[in-house]
């Protein structure tokens, strides 16, 4: 698929400008199901070399639901937007862009870090998904809230997290007796879809095969 771009805004801008392009673009957030059929899934890696300023992005797409890798690209740049928590896709962002142009758009993207379980509620996921209008989902290794419910020790066992009793992320057990991954929608997504999506790109490992892959691409070129 071409890659479009859709409200797209400047990345050189201070965090008073951040914020307010996150406000607007929140707007746009889709938390349902607008998934078509999906045939090729992408996961994307992030690495930071701080000591020379650079920022390595990396995605890998495979084909759905065999999971065979089809295409494996990456990108080194400098980091002009320095990582400040919560506003992961100024970093990342461009390069993201940089790199679909190039291999075109999958079906679906597994991003690091958040979705719209994010204090604006325009995580990476989020704010990527907005900006390529295809439907995203975040999942993360660390916990994304202090007071989660641990799911049952069986793969697929999961809880949903609340907040103001909107749904905005799950628990998800991805292997028997393994610690959970934290699973929130991106866009055009819910979080019952992203959990089931997400469970089929587990196999061996406690993380999905494209964010999994993907993470070691670019921490090869990290350094």
């Amino acid at each position: 698929m071409k890659m479009e771009v859709f409200h797209r805004h400047s990345w050189d801008v201070d965090l008073g400008e951040a914020i307010r392009i996150q406000n607007e673009l929140s707007r746009y957030a889709k938390i349902k199901d607008e998934v078509g059929k999906i045939e090729r899934i992408a996961g994307i890696g992030i690495g930071f070399s701080l000591s020379k300023n650079k920022i390595i992005v990396s995605a890998v797409e495979f084909s759905y639901p065999d999971l065979e890798i089809l295409n494996r690209s990456f990108e080194k740049s400098n980091l002009d937007f320095p990582y400040v928590s919560g506003f992961f896709a100024f970093s990342a962002g461009p390069s993201i862009l940089s790199i679909f142009e190039r291999s075109g758009l999958p079906d679906l993207v597994i991003f690091p870090g958040r979705g719209i379980a994010h204090l604006r509620r325009i995580g990476l996921a989020t704010h990527m998904g907005i900006l390529l209008n295809i439907p995203t989902i975040a999942c993360s290794r660390t916990p994304l809230w202090n007071d989660y419910k641990e799911p049952e020790k069986e793969k697929g066992s999961y809880t949903i997290y609340r907040k103001n009793k909107e749904k905005i992320g799950a628990v998800l057990r991805s292997r028997d007796n393994t610690k959970p991954i934290f699973i929130t929608p991106g866009h055009k997504i819910t979080t019952e879809s992203s959990i089931g999506i997400i469970l089929k790109c587990c196999t061996k490992h406690r993380l999905p095969e494209p964010i999994r892959r993907a993470h070691i691409l670019a921490k090869r070129y990290t350094g």
